[in-house]
C-alpha cells in the first residue's frame, strides 16, 4: 500500500498529558479535591465548547475558575490547566525519521491554551507541515470534517494513501470510515514496528 502522508494524534502519541497534575496544583488554592475536580470536567459542556473554538480563552478561564472554585488569578489557572505535558521521544524521533521523505500532519481535538503553550514549549512542532486543531477548524475526531480538512493542508492526496496515528478507537473508526490507513496506538503496540509494516520510507 503507496503512502503519501503519515498524521499523527498530539495527546498519548506526541505527548503525555496527566490531568492529576493539574488537580494536585489547583488543590492548593481550592477548597475541592482531586476527585471533585475531575468529575466537575468530566463530560463538561464548556470544556467541549472550548475544544471546537465556540469559547474563546478570555471567556473559559473565568469559567473554570469558578467551577473549581480557584482562589488563585485565571492566568494562574491556565498555567495549571497548561502545564500538564510531556514529550514522548521515541515517537518524536520516528517522526523526524519520517519528516524527510513524507509530508507530516497533526490532527487533534485540543484547544487554544494547550497548543500555545505546547508549541511553545517543544520544538518538534516544526515537523509537521499542517497542524489541524479542532479549537481552529471547528471539527472534532471522529467528525469526517476534520479528517477531509487534514487531506486537503497536505495538498488534496487521497484518503487511501494517508496514514493515521491514533491512541483512542473511536477516532480510528472514523479515519477508517474515510478510507484512511490507521494505527490504533494501543498500549502494547510498537509504534515503529507499526510503522514498519508499512514498508515507510526513513525508519531503516
Amino acid at each position: 500500500m503507496k503512502i503519501s502522508a503519515v498524521c499523527f494524534d498530539l495527546g498519548k502519541v506526541l505527548l503525555h498529558f496527566d490531568w492529576q497534575i493539574m488537580f494536585r496544583r489547583v488543590a492548593l488554592k481550592s477548597p475541592l479535591s482531586p476527585e471533585q475536580m475531575a468529575a466537575g470536567m468530566s463530560n463538561n459542556k464548556t470544556i467541549l465548547a472550548y475544544e471546537l473554538g465556540a469559547v474563546t480563552s478570555r471567556e473559559f478561564f473565568p469559567y473554570l475558575r469558578r467551577l473549581l472554585r480557584y482562589g488563585g488569578t485565571p492566568s494562574e489557572l491556565r498555567a495549571c490547566f497548561s502545564e500538564i505535558f510531556s514529550p514522548m521521544p521515541e515517537h518524536i524521533a520516528l517522526a523526524a525519521a519520517l519528516a524527510p521523505h513524507y509530508p507530516l500532519a497533526i490532527i487533534s481535538n485540543t484547544n487554544h491554551a494547550h497548543i500555545v503553550y505546547a508549541e511553545s514549549a517543544y520544538s518538534f512542532f516544526s515537523l509537521f507541515r499542517a497542524r489541524i486543531y479542532s479549537h481552529q477548524v471547528k471539527s472534532m475526531k471522529p467528525q469526517p470534517e476534520i479528517y477531509r480538512t487534514a487531506l486537503v493542508s497536505l495538498g488534496g492526496i487521497d484518503p487511501l494513501e494517508a496514514l493515521f496515528i491514533d491512541d483512542l478507537e473511536t477516532n480510528i473508526l472514523g479515519a477508517s470510515r474515510l478510507g484512511w490507513q490507521t494505527i490504533h496506538l494501543r498500549p502494547d503496540v510498537d509504534l515503529r514496528q507499526a510503522l514498519a509494516s508499512y514498508e515507510l520510507k526513513g525508519l531503516d
